[in-house]
């Protein structure tokens, strides 16, 4: 009975000290870190105020929207959870899809064309919004493949392209997708075609206005990836090239292959978080000559380096970063302005660029004190 004991004490000493929860640690203490110089700030700016409207930030405001907040934060994470998975998985074969934001913009193009033009239903358009954003993401990977072009260059350069090709294409030729009256935005899904919103099996109306299978389908694809990239030949391959493209070239692997299938399953994954937003009825597109682009799939930068780039916590900093910005909008904006949600992450994202030296710090002064040190006597063979 000792020795089972001993046993399981172990091994769940082995499980806390592992890699995987070193980076845990080293994730949530630049987390904590970015919240408190957060609150300080907030201190700065009003004392009085300053701890319930804090609490009411990184609660997501669920004090003041309770069932329908959480619902809400759900709905808006799911996008974000698989913006986060496309940096993730492009990085994984060392790419730093930047360009994610212009695949995103088109797989708003191909889920809003199938679903206010062609008449098409939710899969349908989801299916469509991936292939038109993997064929947009394989054009970088194609020449970072063949010719050695940088993929951040191309990809910044495709986002625009991808934003005015959309922007236009519904100015003129799809003009008829777009309601006039209400500045130029999309005419929404639920009135021109409902079969093309994302199915909510009639609990929309019992639970909360915000209620669909967004969220259930953003998880379970970021349960795929995780499998995809850990337990198959296609992960290791990719994986391998994003150590090392020339050592897999010589061990006999297709390396270009490899870059190009990764860039397309990373598009394919912006372009289902375009589906996911805006056939979810959030909001619709706005079409403008000359617009920013949309602040999403930026934000799935910041998922994926806060959750380390691991696809099951890009699933929790998504549901995380969606609460602070949420959150942010509850506080009294008179005091505390929304954009105070978009600095304290930013902050928690400059920190994140700190998660190496956490790692090293409590592997040097935590965990190698725990080692037991085993003294050689003198005279012994």
């Amino acid at each position: 009975m000792n020795k089972a004991i001993d046993s399981l004490s172990l091994k769940s000493k082995a499980m806390l000290s592992s890699s995987g929860a070193k980076k845990f640690y080293s994730s949530l203490a630049c987390i904590l870190l970015g919240l408190l110089v957060g609150f300080i700030i907030l201190l700065c700016l009003s004392p009085m105020d300053a701890a319930f409207e804090f609490f009411t930030m990184i609660t997501g405001g669920l004090l003041y929207f309770k069932v329908d907040g959480i619902f809400s934060i759900l709905t808006r994470a799911a996008p974000l959870i698989c913006c986060g998975l496309s940096i993730c998985f492009a990085y994984k074969a060392g790419m730093f899809n930047i360009g994610a934001a212009g695949q995103y913009v088109i797989g708003v193009f191909g889920s809003l064309f199938f679903a206010l033009y062609v008449k098409a239903p939710w899969y349908v358009c989801i299916l469509m919004a991936m292939f038109f954003s993997s064929i947009y993401a394989a054009i970088p990977g194609f020449l970072k493949s063949f010719f050695n072009v940088n993929e951040v260059i191309s990809g910044i350069m495709l986002n625009w392209i991808g934003l005015f090709f959309v922007n236009y294409s519904f100015q003129t030729y799809l003009s008829s997708c777009v309601d006039v009256t209400k500045g130029s935005k999309t005419f929404a899904i639920t009135k021109v075609n409902p079969s093309a919103a994302i199915p909510d099996f009639g609990l929309k109306s019992s639970l909360s206005v915000y209620f669909n299978i967004a969220i259930f389908i953003a998880i379970l694809v970021a349960i795929i990836i995780y499998l995809i990239l850990n337990k198959t030949t296609l992960g290791y391959r990719i994986k391998a090239s994003g150590m090392n493209r020339h050592a897999t070239r010589y061990a006999g692997m297709n390396d270009k292959a490899s870059i190009m299938s990764s860039m397309a399953i990373s598009g394919a994954l912006a372009g289902l978080g375009a589906a996911l937003y805006y056939l979810s009825g959030i909001e619709e597109w706005s079409v403008q000559a000359s617009s920013a682009l949309p602040a999403l799939p930026w934000n799935g930068i910041v998922v994926a380096f806060i959750g380390q780039l691991s696809p099951i916590a890009c699933i929790f900093t998504a549901i995380f970063t969606t609460m602070l910005s949420v959150g942010a909008r509850a506080m009294t904006q008179t005091i505390f302005p929304a954009e105070i949600a978009d600095l304290i992450t930013g902050i928690v994202v400059y920190l994140s660029g700190l998660t190496n030296l956490f790692f090293m710090l409590l592997t040097k002064y935590v965990f190698e004190r725990e080692k037991p040190i085993h003294k050689v006597k003198k005279g012994a063979n």
